[in-house]
């Protein structure tokens, strides 16, 4: 997938992919306008709504209702190298059936977010 980005007023920035468009700022003290997520929020962000998702297909596969269903992540700094633990906290709806719980977590960690991150990805930059 590409993603273009390009650069807005002040510390804002634009990234589009396809027919979307994602706008990122920085805080105050940062010389933002605290206007819009920064980009490490939508990384961190992105391991939730990923496991949310997965929890949501597991259960309209179950025919189970979602409603009330709340996801949790809380993240700590594991060491000073920027090693993170990221916890994942999945408040199950009233009535959600008990034998499924043990299934619910195996769905919820095939996320495809979380896949990548453990992969270790590479990255490379080229200045042009």
């Amino acid at each position: 997938m590409e993603i273009s980005v390009s650069m807005l007023e002040g510390q804002k920035q634009s990234a589009k992919f396809g027919d979307l468009e994602v706008i990122s700022d920085q805080s105050v003290n940062a010389g933002g306008g605290a206007e819009h997520p920064e980009p490490f929020d939508y990384f961190l962000v992105s391991m939730v709504l990923c496991a949310g998702f997965y929890a949501r297909k597991f259960c309209e596969q179950r025919d189970i209702s979602t409603e009330g269903m709340t996801l949790t992540q809380n993240n700590e700094n594991v060491d000073d190298n920027g090693k993170k633990l990221f916890s994942i906290e999945v408040n199950l709806p009233d009535g959600f059936p008990v034998k499924y719980k043990k299934a619910l977590i195996a769905a919820v960690n095939t996320c495809t977010v979380k896949k990548v991150i453990q992969a270790v990805p590479e990255f490379s930059v080229v200045v042009k």
